[in-house]
């Protein structure tokens, strides 16, 4: 049985926050616009970070090997089938189409690339707390996340090897939301997202 997803504290105006910050700095990354809410608690059983709904499909924050990822999140896609006892959910920067993301090998893809993508895995299909383990596939009650720097060849990956992803809905067949936080070997990204169904999308 996982944990319930936790109440948030406090809302997040993600949007009207960034306008604002945009005004104020026309040149900022999206670190700067959006800001960490709160660090992970590593010894609590549930996260610390906002899991207040969002406009849009979403936002990833941080850093992985030395730079700034995700200028921006436009598709989040839920690869959904009838009878899943899991759930995986795939962000990108980029805008490819369900059908671009339904075929094998479509990370080299031209319509996917260049792009950063997140790939969430969890071993569960309800709201609830996951504890992030580096292993795929994930046991009940863990997530598996996997960072991908799609830009060009070698493609660089990275595992996600602690943290939590809270999931705070499941609509089947319409959409899951929720809100992570997780730290890499070479960083640590935090993000919120509202995943859409794409139900013939290839897993990685």
């Amino acid at each position: 049985m996982l944990p319930p997803a936790p109440a948030a504290s406090r809302p997040r105006t993600f949007l009207a926050a960034s306008a604002v910050a945009l005004a104020l700095c026309g040149g900022c990354t999206q670190r700067a616009l959006v800001g960490r809410l709160g660090p992970l608690d590593q010894d609590g059983a549930a996260p610390t970070y906002s899991t207040e709904p969002i406009d849009g499909p979403g936002f990833v924050d941080g850093h992985v090997h030395a730079h700034a990822v995700f200028n921006s999140v436009d598709r989040v896609y839920w690869f959904n089938q009838p009878g899943d006892q899991s759930i995986s959910i795939y962000i990108f920067e980029d805008s490819p189409s369900c059908d671009d993301l339904s075929k094998q090998a479509w990370l080299a893809d031209s319509k996917v690339r260049p792009a950063d993508l997140m790939g969430i895995s969890l071993g569960g299909h309800e709201p609830g707390v996951y504890q992030v383990v580096a292993e795929k596939p994930p046991r009940s009650g863990n997530a598996y996340l996997l960072h991908v720097i799609d830009q060009a060849d070698p493609v660089e990956e990275s595992e996600g090897l602690a943290g939590t992803v809270t999931i705070t809905s499941v609509e089947p067949g319409e959409s899951v939301s929720g809100a992570f936080e997780v730290t890499f070997s070479t960083g640590t990204l935090q993000g919120s997202f509202n995943a859409l169904p794409c139900p013939t999308g290839v897993d990685l």
